[in-house]
């Protein structure tokens, strides 16, 4: 479970941040489990809401990011190349101000605290404990970059000394740990890894080949390749796409060597801070009953919103399975919004997530509070990002820290409330600006617009 995640300087979040996943209200209408020796329970979604440019892709951001600092740190981070990190750039020598990440989750049922600080170069600070029965005790702390900086607990036992020899200013020691197969930080290396999973227009190629690799892992133990296997073929069923099943072909091996020899020369030269991206993946084709019978048609062929979808079947189905966490920015994008909705609830209903998965997800779409929604998300669920115009850092806020005078019937106000602008969070549209603009329209101001278009025109013409 992730219970609470907490940033400072991370791209548009200036100042100490914290998002949390602790239940404030007992709902045995929506899954809550139990955090083991104490009292807390952790929601199974949460939902950030806000205005275009007011941060709330940096909050998934910064969780990504926490995440690959974790995986990447020791095995893939240049020795010499300092943090790639991404601090908050307006204010003056943005470099010279550190960077903080912060997580709690639970492991095996055992609450961890863990978190690091870094500037440009090399890790500033690095902690990590426990509550075994509900008492915090120390499993390390590091306060600089160097091994000598490291203070072990007690409770830590394994090739401590050792493995610090093998720490460098920019890699965490959880990290290093976990490549030498410490049996307890291995472990928790491991839920950053499979555990945590996130998903944005940014990585859609890389979600739909673990789509893919899923259904061909189904296949394989089913010894078919005719139709989709049932859990997949339920969920592509249960959008409404017209969507009877998917097949795959597996990605061009010549192809995959050639982009990996290209990889291999650019990283010589460059080193390894560039990423290239377009390699090759699997051939998707979805299939589509009619009354003439099953068609196929390649993904790009299809509508956006099919295609979204299909990119979350993998991560949306091993995250019910498996019970782990799934940060999702900008659900509602290309998706209807009672579908969205639909897969809100998957996650909220007992019935459907039996393994304790949990939702983080960004969104614009307010029809989520209403009403009408299929799945009712409760105020310790909400929050809010907004951009303070002065400085243009964001500020993340629970809709708890607003009073409500009938919190038994809250449902009825939150869509309105939030539309109405009474917690925030909405854009602060320029009607001034807008006049101008029409004035500026009128005046031919614009038509400059005209001159490019022909241009264009020609241009495409010659090209023909």
């Amino acid at each position: 479970m992730l219970l609470r995640f907490q940033v400072t300087n991370h791209a548009s979040i200036r100042d100490e941040q914290e998002l949390s996943m602790i239940a404030g209200d007992d709902r045995p209408e929506r899954v809550q489990h139990p955090v083991f020796g104490t009292d807390l329970h952790a929601v199974p979604v949460a939902a950030v809401y806000g205005s275009n440019a007011s941060g709330k892709s940096n909050v998934i951001d910064a969780l990504k990011w926490m995440k690959h600092a974790v995986l990447d740190s020791f095995r893939r981070w240049d020795p010499a190349g300092g943090v790639p990190r991404r601090p908050f750039r307006f204010r003056p020598a943005p470099g010279s101000h550190p960077s903080t990440y912060e997580i709690d989750f639970v492991v095996d049922g055992i609450r961890y605290e863990f978190g690091f600080t870094v500037d440009d170069e090399a890790v500033l600070e690095e902690w990590l404990f426990y509550f075994p029965e509900g008492n915090r005790r120390k499993l390390y702390v590091r306060e600089g970059s160097a091994p000598d900086t490291l203070r072990f607990g007690r409770w830590l036992t394994g090739r401590r000394k050792t493995i610090s020899e093998l720490l460098r200013p920019n890699s965490l020691y959880l990290s290093v740990a976990a490549a030498q197969n410490h049996e307890l930080l291995r472990t928790l290396h491991r839920w950053f890894r499979d555990g945590l999973r996130t998903a944005s227009d940014q990585d859609f190629s890389q979600r739909l080949d673990f789509t893919m690799k899923l259904l061909r892992r189904q296949f394989e133990s089913r010894g078919d390749r005719e139709t989709s296997p049932d859990a997949m073929t339920h969920l592509l069923r249960f959008a409404d796409l017209g969507v009877e099943g998917l097949q795959f072909q597996e990605p061009d091996q010549k192809l995959l060597e050639e982009h990996k020899r290209i990889v291999a020369a650019l990283n010589e030269v460059v080193g390894d801070r560039v990423r290239v991206d377009g390699a090759p993946g699997y051939r998707v084709h979805v299939q589509h009953r009619t009354t003439d019978g099953i068609f196929s048609l390649t993904l790009p062929e299809e509508s956006s919103g099919t295609r979204t979808w299909i990119g979350l079947l993998g991560p949306v189905l091993t995250a019910l399975s498996q019970g782990s966490v799934l940060a999702v920015d900008e659900l509602d994008a290309r998706l209807h919004p009672y579908l969205a909705d639909a897969l809100v609830g998957m996650f909220q209903a007992p019935d459907v997530n039996r393994s304790g998965a949990q939702l983080l997800f960004t969104t614009h779409e307010a029809s989520l509070l209403g009403n009408n929604a299929r799945t009712e998300l409760y105020r310790d669920q909400i929050w809010f990002t907004e951009k303070d115009r002065q400085t243009l850092a964001t500020r993340i806020f629970p809709v708890t820290d607003f009073y409500v005078r009938d919190s038994a019937n809250t449902r009825d106000n939150l869509e309105k409330r939030y539309l109405s602008g009474r917690y925030g969070a909405l854009p602060l549209l320029d009607d001034e600006s807008l006049r101008r603009l029409a004035d500026e329209i009128s005046d031919g101001g614009a038509s400059g617009a005209g001159e490019v278009a022909e241009e264009e025109r020609r241009q495409a013409a010659g090209a023909a």
